[in-house]
């Protein structure tokens, strides 16, 4: 079933920084034993996960362009020229249209439901954007699960291998769909790629994350 996430305002790149309000903690810090909560902070930087069309499969030719900014068309007829803001800021009444574990299309939101009347939609607050790749250690928790578990509450849909040498908690990314990357992608929301998102609030909580297509967070 296709699924249609969208929210006030929608990021279709991150600068490295993470989202206003949200600390930046250094390799030492640690999380509380038990990791409950999306306002844990992570160590280490975070940058979101880049659109990458499936191994085998070739991106769309409709693929969003990450330059540009403009929409990707979800049928015969294109959708709108409206373009994105030209310092690549949040666009607003922008959604992202998910089918399965990929990003099918990004565009006006009234244009995508026009399109896909039967469309299932998601309307969450905040900010809408790519999901966060973790790149520093994961945070210390009882168990592999919990490990990345506070990942996931905390925005995170990818973690560098080179961070993930403990079978374990290889074995639990893997179980919840965490990307494993070998370095840093860059930093985009792509038509054709993983659907991997997060929404923020303004305070910098993470309010929900999807990771391969599958809401694997929601904040109550």
């Amino acid at each position: 079933m296709r699924t249609l996430h969208t929210a006030p305002l929608l990021r279709l790149t991150h600068d490295n920084e993470p989202p206003p309000g949200r600390p930046v903690p250094g390799d030492d810090d640690a999380l509380p034993d038990r990791a409950t909560s999306g306002d844990d902070a992570l160590s280490g930087r975070a940058v979101p996960v880049s659109g990458e069309p499936a191994p085998g499969r070739p991106a769309p030719a409709a693929a969003a362009d990450a330059s540009s900014h403009r929409p990707a068309p979800v049928s015969a007829e294109p959708l709108s020229d409206q373009p994105a803001p030209a310092d690549g800021g949040p666009l607003s009444g922008w959604a992202v249209l998910v089918d399965g574990d990929r990003i099918e299309a990004v565009g006006p939101v009234g244009e995508l439901t026009q399109a896909y009347p039967m469309v299932r939609v998601r309307r969450w607050p905040g900010t809408l954007g790519p999901a966060l790749v973790h790149d520093g250690p994961l945070p210390p928790a009882p168990s592999p699960r919990e490990r990345v578990h506070a990942l996931l509450q905390s925005g995170v849909g990818a973690v560098l291998a080179a961070h993930l040498t403990d079978p374990a908690v290889r074995a639990a990314a893997a179980r919840n769909d965490v990307a494993v990357l070998d370095a840093v992608r860059p930093p985009a929301l792509a038509v054709g790629g993983r659907a991997d998102l997060a929404v923020f609030a303004d305070d910098g909580r993470c309010l929900a994350t999807v990771v391969a297509g599958r809401l694997v967070h929601r904040r109550a």
